[in-house]
């Protein structure tokens, strides 16, 4: 299992706070408060014993390598951009904010690409939301994301997930192979929300905010539905028991009638 440093940074707001698992964002190193050692690796990613408690939300950034989810990752973390990175490193970012009046505590695991020799099901089965990135200029990350969500969807074995779909690299209109109108009816295929950024646009900053937001809104509804389901399964359950004592209780009746 590989070793690698877990970094603590002061992060865009006062009440924000942002501890991140990497190798890598050396960019970053001047804001380093805290250093210790910590072990990451995306095979050996655990799901969690039970829901994710109120405010507390897993998620995973999933694409192609290349598609930008390091730096769409770290444009919302820190408002920064980072034009280079390792691609086959994957960082888990615990950061600590508000959304909505929640307090939100966010574990946002930055996956290396979906290759699909490489799928790994920890992904899916440690979180609670996804989002599926794909570069506008590269028409294979487009196309490979329908089967990274399926992949997602066995290996949790349900269709019901709190997923984003988001076009990143959007300022480089003349290298497009991908329209913003075929994203959206991705998105409207595969039941979720659809945003086409660039994390390297600093005027994007606050819609790459919104991307995230709108991420947890849509767990937190995700969960609503599912609590929902699970109380009028349980109601429905007590229901028919309290039916069955009743009917149990009169065939007693009936037969102790008949000895006497």
């Amino acid at each position: 299992m590989a070793v690698t440093p877990c970094v603590t940074f002061p992060a865009k707001k006062e009440q924000d706070s942002l501890k991140v698992s990497s190798g890598y964002l050396n960019v970053l190193r001047r804001h380093s408060v805290e250093e210790k050692r910590n072990k990451m690796n995306g095979t050996r990613l655990k799901p969690p014993n039970g829901d994710s408690k109120d405010g507390h939300c897993r998620l995973v950034i999933l694409g192609t390598p290349g598609v930008g989810k390091t730096a769409l990752t770290v444009r919302y973390l820190t408002r920064r951009f980072i034009g280079e990175y390792c691609p086959t490193l994957e960082s888990v970012y615990k950061y600590h904010t508000r959304i909505d009046e929640d307090d939100v505590k966010l574990e946002i695991l930055d996956t290396a690409g979906q290759i699909r020799a490489e799928w790994k099901d920890g992904y899916a089965l440690w979180a609670d939301s996804f989002i599926f990135v794909y570069s506008i200029t590269d028409r294979n990350s487009f196309n490979e994301i329908t089967r990274i969500k399926k992949s997602v969807e066995n290996a949790r074995k349900s269709s019901t997930l709190a997923g984003i779909l988001v076009g990143n690299k959007n300022d480089l209109l003349h290298d497009r192979q991908v329209s913003e109108i075929e994203g959206q009816e991705l998105a409207d295929e595969l039941g979720c929300r659809f945003y086409e950024v660039s994390a390297a646009d600093w005027t994007q900053v606050e819609v790459i905010q919104d991307v995230f937001r709108d991420m947890y809104r849509e767990f937190k509804r995700t969960r609503s539905l599912k609590d929902g389901r699970q109380r009028k399964t349980s109601s429905s359950q007590r229901f028919k028991q309290a039916i069955q004592k009743v009917i149990t209780g009169k065939s007693n009746n009936n037969k102790r009638t008949a000895t006497m």
